[in-house]
C-alpha cells in the first residue's frame, strides 16, 4: 500500500469519526436541553451516589451547561476548528462518561444514564457499551488532531476551510 493509499484511507476513517461522534454529541446535547429540569433531575441522582448533594440545587444549570458543552464539542468537530481543543474536550469528557457509565453499571446505583435524555432509554451497560465505542472513535480523533493536514482533508463538513 503506497504512502498516498494510507493517507486516504486514513482521512475517510477519521472523517467518519468526526461526523459520526459530532452529530451524535449534538443529538445528545439537543435531546438532554429539551427538558433541563428532567437531565438535572438526573445529575441529582448522581449527586447522590457520590455524595455531592450541595450540588443538587445547581443540578438544572449544570445540565443547560452539559448540554451547551456537547452541543459545542459536537459543532466545532464537524467544522473542523480548535482541534486540539475539542480533541481533549471530548476525551475528558468521554473519560468521565465512561467512568460513570461503568460505576453505574457494576455497582447498579443509577437505573438509565440519561445519555439521550427519555427519548432513547439506555440500561447503564448498554451507556456503557456506547461510551466504550465512542471512546475509541474520540481516541482516533485525539491523536489525530495535532495533524491539521489530516483534519482539514478529512471528509467532514468543514465549511471555515473552504
Amino acid at each position: 500500500m503506497t504512502a498516498a493509499q494510507q493517507t486516504t484511507k486514513t482521512n475517510y476513517l477519521l472523517g467518519f469519526c468526526r461526523i459520526f461522534t459530532g452529530l451524535l454529541f449534538i443529538f445528545s446535547g439537543f435531546i438532554k436541553a429539551n427538558d433541563p429540569t428532567g437531565f438535572g433531575y438526573k445529575l441529582q441522582e448522581y449527586f447522590e451516589v457520590f455524595h455531592l448533594t450541595a450540588f443538587n440545587e445547581y443540578a438544572t444549570a449544570i445540565a443547560v451547561v452539559i448540554c451547551g458543552f456537547e452541543i459545542l464539542l459536537g459543532a466545532l468537530l464537524l467544522f473542523g476548528v480548535y482541534a486540539n481543543l475539542v480533541a481533549w474536550g471530548l476525551l475528558l469528557l468521554i473519560l468521565f462518561f465512561t467512568f460513570l457509565t461503568f460505576y453505574s453499571a457494576f455497582f447498579e446505583v443509577v437505573t438509565s444514564c440519561g445519555c439521550f435524555g427519555d427519548a432513547i432509554p439506555l440500561t447503564p451497560w448498554q451507556s456503557f457499551s456506547k461510551d466504550l465505542v465512542l471512546l475509541a472513535l474520540i481516541l482516533i480523533i485525539f491523536f489525530t488532531a495535532n495533524r491539521s493536514d489530516l483534519l482539514s482533508k478529512a471528509p467532514a463538513i468543514n465549511l471555515l476551510s473552504h
